[in-house]
């Protein structure tokens, strides 16, 4: 006999115990770029890590009902669900290793929120050298950090001039076949210092989602949150944008297949150390969930009503930019921005990558089609309906010597849910409106002047815009995403993650 539970009860511990075992919390609502959570959990629903209160109580009655009361039932339960418990963290744990600081490990358990430093403290980094972007610097970290999770199954020698020794050896897993589908959601500058100094120091903060295959077993997605730690001598300068996205000799530009080890065969340079460009001295894994994200489930928008984070120096750089380029008003950038946000709705919900692709620098359409490919992939797509613009604030403005980068706050509003391609309402709603806002980042080659563009005509032929996979034009096929010609979206941001 159940003494004093009922099968309602019964149910209730299964539902109590199903979800502390799979840590099932909500996806934010499906957006182009970044309205999803790359961990396949929740930004703002609170579970799932440090969340609390509440419930205490019960599970302990419970867990009392089931050793004491009643072990038949309560032994076997308690025993599986240690098992699973056990298995998860093994999982989990498996990824300490890559860590190349002894705190790592502990770091594991506990995912630490740290303060952000902001891209114009970054930019202080053309003091010393003044070819310095964050632009191109982003778009660096971007790809060495996918170079990295590539070489842990492939070896870490064609990268070894951007890698310190220890970071080099750590890296390796002899168990992988391959990684890939390296996505990157989030990245974050936490640190930075040394422009008075013989070393310059850049702590970043990466969230990325990847595919382990190993060499025997299935593969399988992970969620995680890493940091590196790069330097570069302070008399090092930023290579020419034209090697900017590349990774070869940080000294003479030559194919990677000619540096070995740190020494290049072709200018007999030892170009590691950070002597010439970034060098990673440190790597270490904070955060590691062996699960994809999700594509439906819905909850509140988090930080639409904070108010917009704006540099104190946004609109006297707004008026240096006027100084440079008259034919540029406010009117203009809002008409870009509602341009580009009206075709990413429509491209997003007919999962077209293709309309997409004249918008976004290379970064953020891969990480939209990344997205695109997971909704072919569950047969489903999010749906944006009736999306507006509802109002658009000046954030910041950035230049260096090859770019001109606008951060804005946009605020939007319209339909938003999920359907199955069989027609199935999978999450979201179909009438009421859902609002929100983000900050959107434009950039634009400062060599570019002119009135911005809001039709879907190609910016240097005016030809009907029709773009490739690579950005280029197919009648001019002059590269058009790179912002050499006109305003293009390089990063949208959350609210509760935005610093400035």
């Amino acid at each position: 006999m159940l003494r004093g539970w009922s099968w309602l009860r019964i149910g209730r511990l299964a539902g109590a115990l199903g979800i502390a075992v799979l840590v099932a919390t909500a996806v934010a609502a499906a957006r182009p770029g970044s309205g999803q959570s790359y961990s396949g959990g929740s930004r703002s629903s609170g579970g799932g890590y440090g969340g609390g209160g509440g419930g205490g109580g019960f599970a302990i009655d419970l867990l009392f009902w089931l050793l004491i009361e009643n072990p038949v039932i309560g032994v076997p339960i308690v025993l599986i669900v240690i098992a699973v418990v056990i298995v998860r963290s093994v999982a989990t744990a498996r990824m300490t290793g890559w860590s190349t600081t002894p705190t790592a490990a502990a770091a594991v358990q506990q995912f630490e929120q740290s303060t952000v430093v902001s891209r114009i403290e970054l930019d202080r980094i053309r003091a010393i050298d003044p070819g310095f972007s964050v632009v191109l610097f982003e778009d660096f970290v971007y790809m060495l950090y996918a170079a990295i999770q590539r070489a842990r199954a492939t070896g870490t020698a064609s990268i070894a001039a951007y890698l310190s020794e220890q970071v080099a050896k750590s890296m390796q897993d002899p168990s992988l076949g391959e990684v890939s589908g390296i996505i990157i959601g989030a990245m974050r500058t936490l640190r930075f210092s040394g422009t008075d100094r013989a070393t310059v120091e850049v702590e970043i903060e990466i969230e990325a989602n990847f595919v382990e295959k190993p060499r025997t077993g299935s593969e399988r997605r992970y969620y995680v949150v890493d940091r590196m730690v790069l330097q570069r001598a302070a008399s090092a300068r930023s290579r020419p944008v034209e090697r900017a996205r590349t990774l070869d000799c940080p000294s003479c530009g030559a194919p990677l297949e000619s540096v070995r080890g740190t020494e290049c065969s072709y200018c007999k340079q030892n170009v590691g150390f950070g002597r010439f460009d970034w060098m990673v001295q440190q790597f270490s894994n904070r955060k590691c969930e062996p699960r994809g994200p999700l594509l439906t489930s819905d909850v509140d928008e988090e930080g639409t009503d904070f108010p917009t984070i704006v540099d104190p120096g946004a609109n006297f750089r707004f008026r240096e930019l006027q100084a440079r380029d008259s034919a540029l008003t406010w009117e203009a950038i809002e008409s870009r921005v509602a341009h580009v946000f009206s075709e990413l709705q429509v491209a997003w919900s007919g999962r077209d990558p293709k309309r997409i692709r004249p918008y976004v620098s290379d970064n953020l359409f891969q990480s939209m089609v990344y997205w695109i490919d997971l909704y072919l992939q569950q047969r489903c797509r999010n749906m944006n309906e009736n999306a507006r613009v509802l109002r658009i604030d000046l954030a910041n403005i950035l230049s260096d010597a090859h770019y001109d980068a606008v951060t804005v706050r946009l605020f939007a509003t319209g339909l938003d849910y999920t359907v199955s391609d069989a027609g199935q309402m999978l999450s979201g709603n179909r009438t009421r409106p859902r609002t929100y806002s983000e900050y959107w980042t434009l950039i634009r080659s400062i060599s570019s002047k002119g009135t911005t563009r809001s039709d879907a005509n190609c910016p240097n032929c005016d030809a009907p815009l029709k773009v490739g996979m690579t950005g280029n034009c197919e009648f001019c096929h002059a590269k058009v995403t790179s912002g050499e010609f006109d305003w293009v979206l390089s990063r949208i941001e959350q609210d509760e993650a935005y610093s400035g």
